[in-house]
């Protein structure tokens, strides 16, 4: 069974929980409502301006119509060109002709697939009963005429379950001449009496709007639009508002629990960029060690088969070289196998550090190459005073020797060749260096030298591992060494520092 305290804290869980959950939907609710209506509005207003064209369109017909073709009729009656009698609709009547050209409009929409649009000019006195004003387009002509300032008049109304826009504006106002044919019965055209009987359409007012035209479109494809886009943009929102939260509370989760592990992170910090140097080191050491040392072993398979050939064949005469490869080959892998345990001793197997004068190191280095100094003739120059350093006496023996023999063997064909080892001010404080006038190092090789089996030469002798042993002894004492050259033909200084050194 649950616990009181454990159910009030995931009570409480849940009420946080719900409580980032209500955050969002409250905005994206607001957001909602914000979007819908500002859709719905472009669609509206654009829906609107489709429906003002039309109506623009209706309205330049009604002015020719006035203002071209009725001038024109009177003056040709006038000259008794045409009957005083005559009247037709079809030709005279701008209302008659608009509705009657709308209905063609319509029929065309229909055979592009569209929509009608209703059409109507209503009056309160119309000649003809289609064109009757209901109850709102009564009030909307007395509207028109009681605030000239109202142009217009539009209204989402639903017809028959349907959504449409409803869109009105006064008709032409009424001038002297409009009272031609819509002032007094007995002054207008005798065909025009003949037609209408009744008072439909006479005694109208000059000044005022007599009509309304209105257009009624089908709107029910922009509501349903604005509806998906909304709701599209609202999923979306909302998604965004829960991540961003969630994220926000996770990485508050996270911070917190990065504070309380900072402390121990700080003490196995060290160790882990210890390891990860070692694990790096140990990858790039399998690697070249698999492939350096399988370098010998193919020459000693190569040249037994080649003995076993020989020996079936009755070759002898080749046996004795095959067999001195075979020996070199062998002889190659020992001295790999060596130097790689002796590599390997270091940082596991090391003399405790002891304080040595660093000129007595440098002259049993020197006494340990004495043959191959007075061998190849070189000079070698010692700066005096060297400090005292706390190091593994050996392990520092073996770093000068494999400098000064690398000078040694990269001599190239100086015909003065020249070593001096000293120490001077670094921007890393006390260093040693060793330095040479021999062939040189290009300077994208600088760094290169100090990988294993790396050697500037693949023709000359040793394994490659010298500077690798090197780099690794003086790091192992918390020191640094690098090289320094000008290039081909100019030389190669070799640096190490030692920083628990202690000078006296």
């Amino acid at each position: 069974m649950l616990t009181t305290e454990v159910f009030s804290t995931r009570q409480k869980a849940l009420k946080g929980r719900l409580g980032l959950l209500l955050i969002p939907l409250v905005l994206a609710i607001i957001v909602a409502v914000a979007l819908y209506f500002a859709i719905s509005s472009y669609l509206l207003n654009d829906a609107t301006d489709k429906i003002r064209n039309v109506l623009l369109s209706q309205r330049g017909l009604h002015l020719y119509i006035q203002k071209v073709m009725h001038p024109t009729f009177y003056r040709d009656r006038e000259r008794g060109m045409i009957s005083k009698e005559y009247y037709a609709p079809e030709i005279f009547s701008s209302s008659f002709i608009v509705r009657t050209m709308h209905d063609f409009y319509n029929a065309e929409r229909k055979k592009d697939g569209l929509p009608p649009i209703y059409y109507k000019m209503a009056s309160i006195n119309p000649r003809n009963p289609v064109n009757r004003a209901d109850q709102m387009e009564a009030a909307l002509i007395r509207l028109f005429n009681e605030n000239r300032d109202i142009r217009e008049f539009k209204q989402v109304v639903t017809v028959n379950g349907k959504k449409y826009l409803y869109y009105a504006r006064p008709f032409l106002e009424t001038t002297q001449a409009c009272l031609r044919c819509h002032g007094k019965r007995e002054e207008a055209p005798i065909g025009l009496q003949a037609l209408y009987p009744g008072q439909g359409g006479f005694n109208e007012k000059a000044g005022v709007f007599r009509a309304v035209e209105s257009l009624r479109m089908p709107i029910e494809g922009e509501m349903t639009s604005a509806i998906i886009l909304t709701a599209s943009i609202t999923v979306g929102i909302l998604t965004l508002l829960i991540l961003l939260l969630f994220n926000t509370r996770l990485r508050t989760l996270v911070r917190a629990q990065t504070e309380d592990l900072t402390q121990e992170v700080a003490e196995r910090k060290a160790r882990e960029t210890e390891l990860e140097g070692k694990n790096a080191e140990l990858e790039r050491f399998t690697y070249t060690v698999s492939h350096d040392l399988k370098s010998p072993l193919i020459t000693i398979k190569g040249f037994a088969g080649s003995v076993l050939k020989d020996v079936k064949n009755g070759r002898h005469d080749r046996l004795e070289r095959d067999l001195q490869r075979i020996t070199e080959a062998a002889d190659k892998m020992g001295m790999l196998l060596n130097d790689l345990l002796e590599l390997s001793r270091i940082g596991r197997m090391i003399n405790p550090p002891v304080s040595c004068s660093m000129q007595e190191l440098v002259q049993e280095a020197l006494a340990a190459l004495e043959e191959s100094i007075k061998r190849t003739d070189v000079t070698i120059k010692v700066q005096p005073d060297l400090p005292i350093v706390l190091v593994d006496k050996m392990r520092i023996i073996e770093v000068l020797q494999n400098l000064i023999e690398n000078a040694i063997k990269y001599r190239g064909d100086q015909p003065d060749p020249t070593i001096e080892i000293g120490k001077t001010e670094t921007e890393h404080g006390i260093a040693f260096y060793v330095r040479d006038n021999g062939i040189g190092i290009e300077r994208d090789y600088l760094e290169t030298v100090f990988g294993l089996f790396n050697k500037l030469d693949a023709q000359s002798d040793g394994t490659g591992i010298g500077l690798a042993l090197v780099r690794r002894v003086i790091e192992f004492h918390g020191g640094q060494v690098w090289a320094d050259s000008n290039g081909s033909g100019h030389g190669t200084t070799f640096y190490f520092t030692l920083p628990t050194s202690k000078t006296v």
